[in-house]
């Protein structure tokens, strides 16, 4: 299946519909690994701080597509019997 926002799964799936979605862990990962290298000043700009916000949002989307990607190809392999 493809990616798109509204295919977009639970972090941390359980019996709830509630919490972090997958998308949104992502994006505060690539924040915490941002944030452990001082990459932004303490007095950072809104402007500066929303495009970073936009960044991360941007990084997880790509990570959704490519785990989207990888799944379709081992879904594809298995029913082809093969072991990649």
């Amino acid at each position: 299946m493809a990616y798109n926002k509204l295919n977009n799964p639970r972090a941390f799936p359980g019996n709830s519909n509630y919490g972090m979605s997958l998308r949104d862990y992502f994006a505060g990962q690539a924040l915490a690994g941002d944030m452990a290298d001082d990459a932004l000043p303490s007095n950072a700009s809104a402007a500066l701080l929303e495009e970073r916000a936009q960044l991360y949002y941007r990084l997880a989307d790509a990570m959704l597509r490519v785990r989207a990607e990888e799944e379709a190809i081992s879904s594809t392999t298995a029913m082809m019997g093969l072991n990649l």
